[in-house]
């Protein structure tokens, strides 16, 4: 099951949610954006010059340079803009990545402490109200300004600090001037951006968005662990081997406890507590033993990615897997032939999340491509044979997030959205499948129509379980598979 890491926007994608207000407030939304019409006001109606004067001010005090360019930019470019058509829908500034890299920086900090600090804004699980844009301002304006914040150990500073210069040769839609000033001009795209959320969300949403986003929170950012442990230890508290994707390190303190009694919990040598996604392997302690992780040279896949193991059942050894592709899924197949190299024993059993694809693309990993190579490496699947349109994924982003060219509409998610068959159980001859399931509710069931994550069930992933049989060896000899 790739668990996946936690989404610190409770909106970007679209949910399965049980109150009408949420599709009522999703679909406001997208026809504000798509078609805004006499709301399309100025930047300066929602982001006024009083605002922006007093941004001026706190990044004059704390000695940021460029200021005259970015007043000089917001006098005669941002100011005037049409706050949907000219600024929302902007192509160029996704591709300056002016608004998008600084959410990405402030938008929830982990600190050294384990806490997080959620910026003011509509975009993530910030605990304060926001019911007006000068009651949000002020708060926004002493979180960059006045909120000192320890994210490596080292002691606190500003949150403006924490920006990082955008670079002409990594970015270079961004003009010279741009990059010269991209810190201070940074922090008023930022606030023009959360600003137009802000307003966007208080007159189509009026009270019932900030309620939405606490129930959306709560399930799937500040209990989706919870929720995570309590899919796996009541609908599949039976598993013998669990395989875990994208595992963060507050879930794998929690597994550690909640299975120390009946499972052995392995996790790579090379966890990546940065990284806080992990593939992570469960063995029933009856079964397995001598269990040590196997080394298999990384081939462009993130340390945490791949954790093989070896370890005895029932006599023989055996070779167990977890692993995490890329988005595109061009990382699996050059994974699995490596991992076939150096496999240490004939036997396997696999778990992975190999983000194969329903249609072919020269840019994403083909299902069928993959099924071809692992039954040439004479592995099977938990599958007779790989059917394209038997999903795994269910998920489309909404009009409430930055990159809105992969918006999807609400009557187009399935045409737009992430709706392919991307996780797979692997094993060898010595295996063979009684049983197979695709779970998406969590209650080990699948409901085909139904984009995920829900309030219930945390994941953008289906659990994919099997039940498979040991074949006995030949002559009934024990040893190596």
């Amino acid at each position: 099951w790739n668990v996946a890491a936690v989404n610190n926007n409770p909106f970007e994608y679209w949910i399965t949610h049980s109150r009408p207000e949420y599709a009522e407030l999703m679909e406001a939304v997208e026809r504000f954006i798509l078609e805004p019409g006499e709301d399309d006001v100025r930047v300066d109606q929602v982001f006024t010059p009083a605002m922006f004067q007093q941004v001026m001010g706190k990044m004059e005090s704390a000695g940021m340079t460029g200021l005259d360019t970015v007043k000089q930019m917001w006098e005669a470019d941002y100011s005037g803009r049409r706050v949907v058509s000219q600024f929302l829908r902007d192509p160029v500034i996704g591709k300056k990545r002016l608004a998008s890299m600084p959410d990405r920086v402030t938008n929830t900090i982990q600190l050294a402490s384990g806490q997080m600090a959620f910026r003011p804004t509509v975009i993530n699980c910030y605990r304060g109200d926001i019911d007006s844009l000068e009651e949000w301002f002020d708060a926004w304006l002493t979180f960059f300004f006045s909120t000192d914040v320890d994210v490596d150990g080292k002691g606190p500073r500003p949150v403006h600090t924490l920006l990082q210069r955008i670079s002409r040769a990594k970015y270079p839609a961004i003009t010279e001037a741009e990059e010269a000033a991209s810190l201070p001009l940074q922090v008023v795209l930022q606030g023009i951006f959360d600003a137009v959320l802000v307003h966007t969300l208080l007159t189509k949403g009026a009270f019932t968005w900030q309620l939405l986003r606490k129930e959306i929170c709560g399930s799937l950012n500040s209990r989706k662990n919870e929720l995570t442990e309590e899919v796996l230890k009541s609908t599949y508290d039976g598993a013998d081997v669990v395989f875990l994707q994208e595992a963060g390190n507050q879930l794998v303190e929690r597994l550690r406890g909640a299975y120390s009694a009946s499972h052995v919990l392995v996790v790579p040598k090379a966890y990546n507590h940065k990284r806080n996604q992990n593939s992570v392997i469960l063995l029933r302690k009856d079964l397995f033993s001598s269990v040590e992780e196997v080394d298999v040279p990384p081939d462009g896949w993130e340390a945490g990615d791949l954790l093989v193991v070896k370890a005895v059942l029932r006599g023989l050894e055996i070779s167990l897997a977890s692993f995490h592709g890329d988005t595109n899924g061009l990382l699996t197949i050059p994974m699995l032939k490596r991992l076939a190299e150096h496999l240490p024993t004939k036997g396997l059993l696999f778990g992975l999340d190999a983000n194969t694809y329903e249609k072919e693309s020269s840019s994403t990993a083909h299902v069928l491509d993959f099924e071809r190579v692992y039954k040439s490496l004479g592995f099977r699947a938990c599958w007779a044979s790989a059917d394209p349109s038997r999903y795994t994924t269910f998920n489309a982003r909404t009009y409430l997030q930055p990159q809105l060219n992969k918006a999807a509409r609400s009557n187009e998610l399935a045409e737009k959205g992430d709706r392919n068959p991307k996780d797979f159980i692997l094993f060898s001859e010595h295996f063979e499948g009684v049983q197979v399931g695709r779970d998406n509710t969590g209650r080990g069931e699948y409901l085909e129509d139904t984009v995920f994550p829900t309030l219930d069930f945390p994941s953008d992933h289906a659990v994919l379980s099997a039940v498979l049989e040991l074949v006995p060896p030949r002559g009934g000899a024990s040893g190596e598979l």
